[in-house]
């Protein structure tokens, strides 16, 4: 019988189902926001998880596409990529592979209604909708997270379980692709602090600087489960992981291509593309596929310099006492050596106002519109959207 797996901060996974012989589940992606490694915070933004599996299915059905690869691969941003690129051969035969095969995913189509309500999940391709639904069935992998262990008194996560976990299974880490330095991105201040930084990364000629772009993205690695998304190392990705170095690079080079095909797409529409993350697993093969989802709660999307992501709602909380109490646990749970540092905040999150809480639903909508063409009626235009976000930026910044 399918019931609910797991109960996440934005999105719901239903299971088990079968897709022939495969093992699947069901994202449901709600319509509730979460900010600051948070959780779910305490309003809903109507029409945002129907907007974002749109635009998320979407886009997995073009990465899936070796036609859709092989077109872009002819456009001046690929010939840009190319020309920028580093690393030699290796780099460019990911792309040629891609070309061939496409890019392999966990997506497996939408599904129309929740699978509490039906019998058999019988997943569509989008073009098959008549309406936007907020379910997309997935490949199902492992996902354990890692476990809670304590050395000198100090709480630090075990991987152990997370690296022996079944095939298929999620890589616990979040690969972050950046294309620039618009403000806001933490990059500047990593840069500032250690003027070796980027070479660690692999490019030590990169210049770090406020509205800075390039054409060849750099990436940066985060944990994945833990309460904090945390900076890693590429050897200590590798130990966490426990992927080899070979299939690291493997996940990298993917995600470059991607984050290029993506900006690409997104300039189609008038968009700029900051950064973003993704999420990848691990095949039975050795392989990797792309994981999770796609859309502006992954993305940082742009347009005349006004962010459409969830900068807006960052910038509403930063001006918050309960924004500085997180700010103060964190900081607090670091130098106990404590992972729950929840529970050291007091307060709890202020609601949006009305306004705001609209204004949020917008973006979303609009975005799935623009970038998808699947009707919102309830989307205003971008111009108005991004007029609204200007106003509401202005007003933040006078009540800072």
């Amino acid at each position: 019988m399918t019931s609910m797996l797991y109960r996440g901060s934005v999105k719901n996974l239903w299971g088990p189902v079968k897709l022939g012989s495969e093992d699947a589940v069901v994202f449901e992606y709600t319509d509730a926001y979460s900010v600051f490694d948070w959780g779910k915070m305490p309003d809903l933004l109507p029409k945002k998880g129907e907007a974002l599996a749109v635009l998320a299915a979407e886009w997995f059905e073009k990465l899936e596409s070796p036609e859709v690869w092989k077109e872009y691969s002819k456009t001046s941003d690929a010939h840009a990529l190319r020309k920028a690129n580093r690393f030699g051969g290796l780099f460019n035969e990911v792309g040629e592979e891609l070309q061939s095969q496409g890019l392999r995913t966990h997506y497996r189509g939408v599904c129309e209604a929740s699978p509490v309500s039906v019998q058999n999940v019988e997943p569509k391709r989008l073009a098959q909708l008549s309406r936007p639904a907020k379910f997309l069935a997935v490949q199902q992998v492992s996902v354990v997270k890692p476990q809670q262990a304590v050395i000198f008194g100090r709480t630090v996560p075990d991987y152990q379980a997370t690296r022996n976990s079944s095939l298929p299974r999620l890589v616990p880490l979040e690969v972050v692709f950046r294309m620039g330095c618009p403000p806001g991105s933490s990059l500047i201040e990593r840069a500032a602090k250690d003027p070796g930084y980027t070479a660690s990364l692999g490019f030590p000629d990169l210049v770090v600087e406020p509205g800075a772009r390039w054409n060849f993205p750099i990436l940066e690695l985060f944990t994945k489960l833990e309460t904090s998304d945390r900076l890693l190392s590429f050897s200590e990705a590798l130990a966490i992981s426990g992927i080899t170095a070979v299939q690291l690079q493997e996940i990298l080079f993917k995600t470059i291509w991607v984050a290029g095909i993506l900006r690409f797409w997104c300039s189609q529409r008038g968009l700029e593309l900051a950064d973003g993350k993704l999420e990848w697993a691990m095949a039975e093969n050795g392989k990797c596929f792309l994981v999770d989802a796609i859309g502006p709660d992954e993305l940082r999307l742009m347009k005349n310099g006004v962010q459409l992501s969830k900068e807006f709602l960052r910038g509403f909380y930063r001006n918050t006492s309960w924004y500085h109490a997180v700010e103060k646990a964190k900081a607090q749970a670091k130098v106990q050596g404590i992972a729950d540092w929840k529970k050291l905040v007091q307060e709890t999150p202020p609601t949006l106002p009305a306004g705001f809480r609209e204004l949020a639903s917008q973006v979303y909508l609009v975005l799935a519109h623009e970038l998808t063409g699947q009707r919102f009626p309830e989307a205003w235009s971008l111009e108005k959207v991004i007029r609204e976000l200007k106003i509401a930026e202005e007003q933040r910044a006078g009540h800072a």
